[in-house]
């Protein structure tokens, strides 16, 4: 389910249009590169935008930890600590802000506030190119199990939009993103790709 946003999901899944051909490349900001050292350990590591934040992710069996440092010179902090399966989709939506998931909750980061915010449910993500959004797939509520709606979630707005139809994944935005790019394919392999612009979807989730 997607938190506590998704009240009329399944309702507004099978309303509204049935998007247009993109008009461009599907797009999303990149996410931290991320390396499997072992079946009991992954880790990671990337900068902020501009280059202030160094962002370490250690994940083990029993939990996963972000820590980031200020400057070149600085000392590592922890500032998230999670039981689940954290980290993963981790990306930076602007200079001291990063996005990722401990599945299956979506969060942001402040690294300079250290304050953490819950921006929904979902089974992955993918940032906007501006960062201003996030998208996955998720459930439509108890009657609709697998996660096969598109969810479109504000990051500094507490804004949740959601696709019409079934899609099996987000492919990304346009470049401007306005306007989000999903793959309505039952078939793997054969992408049917659609785009809907962001103004279009309804706010009800």
């Amino acid at each position: 389910a997607v938190s506590a946003f998704v009240a009329l999901g399944l309702v507004l899944a099978g309303c509204g249009s049935s998007g247009t051909a993109p008009t461009g490349p599907a797009l999303m900001a990149p996410q931290c590169p991320v390396h499997r050292i072992s079946s009991k350990l992954t880790v990671g590591a990337c900068r902020s935008p501009d280059r202030l934040w160094r962002l370490r992710f250690r994940q083990g069996t029993a939990n996963g930890r972000l820590f980031l440092t200020r400057g070149s010179q600085g000392r590592a902090v922890e500032m998230y600590h999670s039981s689940n399966a954290c980290c993963s989709d981790i990306a930076w939506a602007r200079p001291h802000l990063l996005v990722f998931l401990d599945y299956p909750l979506v969060e942001s980061l402040d690294p300079s506030t250290r304050t953490v915010t819950l921006l929904g449910s979902l089974s992955g993500l993918v940032l906007s190119p501006t960062g201003r959004w996030v998208a996955g797939t998720g459930s439509a509520g108890p009657e609709d199990p697998i996660a096969t709606t598109v969810y479109v979630l504000g990051v500094g707005t507490r804004r949740c939009l959601v696709v019409p139809g079934k899609a099996s994944a987000v492919a990304g935005f346009t470049r401007d993103g306005t306007a989000v790019v999903v793959d309505q394919s039952s078939h793997p392999g054969k992408p049917r790709l659609r785009q809907f612009s962001l103004s279009s979807l309804r706010a009800d989730c």
